[in-house]
């Protein structure tokens, strides 16, 4: 990791060119059914490298056992190499602002009152992501689905509604029941009506596949699906995100971790966010400050995006290691 960054800037490796590369990974890395694979044959990396002064330390950093290439630790890596080059660039990643967490069948508390809130910290960006949960009414986390059998669960006494539950899977996850809500094509998956439309807003659709669910607007719950999230904020050169909606204790707390595991710089709106119940919010704004997230002042939004902040050192050393946590997590 050290020597990619080393490598990056010596040479001056400038942050489009990191971009085509990252490009370039993504669409050898596609599989049939759209997604990602989690491992590339180390030729084919080294052909898409070639001729670029990242391919021996980058391989160096990501070459696993049997030659293969880990994708995700290599995209991070290309990220972190990116960094160096520019200065820092913001996103709004508004989470799940739709009409069942809002007045709906998982309606949550004072849910309503983010709306003007993020309407107005919308005006300080040119980049914003409207997550959206988009169920398929076979969903693993339909308390519906569970009580009908249609998952199996470990312990089939284990059906009550908010309980977590060890599903038998595949994948074999720990999942809490919830009531039917934002299934596809239906009112309550629809986003609330006084939520501003943005210039240029980019929707991000999860939990889109029956048998995981999915917090996060980067990745589902076993880290297995992933949205185009991550990929278009690469492509758009974005540092830092501003994370707001609904939930904190879930959807926006897991969205914030899955953005600082991914090196960017993480931020969450105190007055644009609402969590399901005191104790696990609590808890998960706990795990945030753990991993470095910042709470801000609506106020504030303001003056942190439009402040030119250039990337220094110990801010990319902060990305480093935040970064090699995770996938070390990932492969333990």
């Amino acid at each position: 990791m050290e020597a990619l960054l080393k490598t990056v800037k010596e040479k001056n490796l400038q942050a489009e060119t990191i971009v085509s590369i990252f490009h370039d990974i993504c669409s050898a890395s596609k599989t049939e059914n759209g997604t990602t694979a989690m491992f590339l044959a180390e030729p084919k990396v080294k052909s898409i490298l070639a001729r670029n002064y990242l391919v021996e330390v980058a391989l160096e950093c990501v070459t696993g056992d049997n030659n293969t290439i880990h994708t995700p630790s290599l995209l991070a890596l290309l990220q972190l190499g990116g960094l160096l080059t520019r200065n820092r660039r913001y996103a709004l990643i508004i989470v799940d602002v739709q009409n069942d967490f809002i007045s709906g069948s998982l309606a949550v508390g004072e849910g309503d009152q983010v709306v003007p809130v993020i309407n107005n910290l919308g005006s300080s960006f040119d980049i914003i992501y409207k997550t959206a949960d988009w169920h398929p009414s076979d969903h693993i986390s339909f308390h519906s689905n569970v009580c009908s059998g249609h998952h199996p669960l470990e312990n089939p006494a284990d059906t009550k509604m908010f309980e977590t539950v060890k599903v038998k899977g595949p994948p074999s996850l720990n999942q809490t029941l919830w009531p039917d809500h934002c299934v596809q094509g239906s009112k309550g998956a629809e986003f609330h009506p006084n939520l501003k439309v943005f210039p240029g807003e980019v929707k991000i659709l999860k939990g889109m596949t029956s048998t995981v669910d999915s917090y996060s607007a980067f990745w589902d719950n076993g880290d297995t699906y992933h949205t185009p999230l991550y990929e278009d904020l690469l492509k758009r050169g974005v540092t830092d995100v501003v994370v707001c909606g609904l939930a904190t204790d879930y959807c926006v707390g897991f969205t914030a971790l899955d953005a600082a595991r991914h090196g960017l710089r993480t931020f969450i709106v105190e007055e644009a966010v609402r969590g399901v119940a005191p104790e696990t919010t609590a808890a998960m704004l706990e795990r945030c400050r753990a991993a470095q997230i910042k709470l801000i002042k609506s106020r504030d939004v303001s003056t942190l995006v439009t402040t030119p902040s250039p990337l220094t050192a110990d801010v990319v050393a902060a990305a480093v290691r935040t970064t090699q946590a995770h996938f070390s997590t990932l492969d333990a």
